[in-house]
């Protein structure tokens, strides 16, 4: 064959997340989709390209020096593809993927003790958490054809803000997998409900902040000259089973973990700050965290303070506190952290 004149770029692709209704049935062409404002992506090679393989030990003795074909397998029945999607903050692009990771999407994004409402997703079973990521013109043949990848479970979500970093805009992140094989094919979204991309008029930027303060258990609100912060949602997400009709190995489903909400706040060290990291209760370093633009919000009723250090920058030093978000322990529906989007 000759060689092919096809390729593919970054600026001639457009990233879709679509609703799913079963697990296992890529978004209808007139299902409900969302294109995403997208900076950069990334996702994982079709077919063998990143298939794990597995190696047979070598045998003891004379003529065990080498390995066959039979002692050099593929790990396909525990292939799990990742699509990576960073993204400029907006409001509709933060409500979707909340949606995707903890089942709320309507602000103010709401994380309770006790979600997930479910813990496990089974093949052919309406649900419509699942979804299908669609990159248009994004197949091996470049133009014209698209690759998507569906039964996609979102597995993690950061917001990441900085002052002295693009703009100021806050870049989110959103990390998921599926067991699914990906398919190229064009795809086109007719009717349903198809929001496009000039929808994205509402960013949460760094410049917007009116309040950014800690209030330690026991103290009062601590006003921070905050620089930047960033905060991270992650669970894990196991694939069950495999299928072996048709040679395609799908999974019977899907287990879900327990959440972890972690971040960081990168602030002026000064007076507010040092009463932030050494004022707490008698017992642990809990405070509330509250970061507004006042459109969007970033609220954590019980944050716990980990171990803060001290940045030596030119520009004055500055203190870095970690801090993992949980729930009060009085009732498991207590929030662990809120992503507001709308005033």
């Amino acid at each position: 064959m000759a060689k092919s004149t096809a390729f593919q770029v970054n600026q001639g692709s457009k990233v879709t997340i679509g609703t799913e209704v079963t697990l296992g049935t890529a978004t209808l062409a007139a299902g409900s989709t969302l294109e995403m404002p997208c900076t950069e992506y990334s996702f994982s090679e079709l077919g063998a390209g990143g298939l794990a393989l597995d190696a047979a030990p070598f045998r003891a003795g004379l003529g065990g020096s080498a390995q066959s074909d039979d002692m050099v397998k593929a790990r396909r029945h525990d292939r799990m593809w990742e699509v990576s999607l960073t993204f400029q903050a907006s409001a509709k692009a933060i409500d979707r993927i909340c949606l995707a990771l903890f089942g709320d999407g309507t602000t103010p994004n709401i994380l309770l003790g006790n979600m997930p409402a479910a813990t496990t997703y089974k093949h052919a079973v309406a649900s419509i958490v699942p979804v299908t990521i669609h990159f248009e013109d994004g197949a091996h043949a470049g133009a014209g054809t698209d690759i998507h990848f569906y039964g996609c479970m979102c597995t993690s979500f950061s917001l990441s803000g900085d002052l002295a970093s693009n703009g100021g805009n806050v870049i989110g992140t959103a990390t998921f997998v599926t067991g699914y094989p990906p398919v190229e094919s064009a795809l086109t979204f007719t009717g349903g409900t198809h929001v496009l991309m000039t929808s994205h008029v509402t960013m949460f930027n760094m410049h917007d902040l009116s309040t950014s303060t800690i209030t330690p258990s026991g103290g009062s609100a601590e006003d921070l000259v905050l620089y930047g912060f960033d905060l991270n949602i992650e669970r894990p997400v196991n694939r069950i089973g495999f299928d072996t009709a048709a040679n395609n190995f799908k999974p019977a489903g899907y287990a879900v973990g327990g959440y972890e909400v972690t971040g960081s706040l990168t602030a002026k060290r000064d007076a507010e700050s040092l009463t932030a990291i050494t004022v707490a209760d008698s017992a642990q370093p809990v405070f509330a965290l509250d970061l507004d633009t006042t459109v969007f919000q970033i609220s954590a009723a019980k944050a716990i303070l980990d171990t803060a250090s001290i940045n030596f920058d030119d520009d004055g030093w500055k203190n870095v506190m970690p801090f993992r978000c949980t729930y009060d322990s009085a009732a498991t529906s207590n929030p662990v952290v809120s992503i507001g989007t709308a005033a």
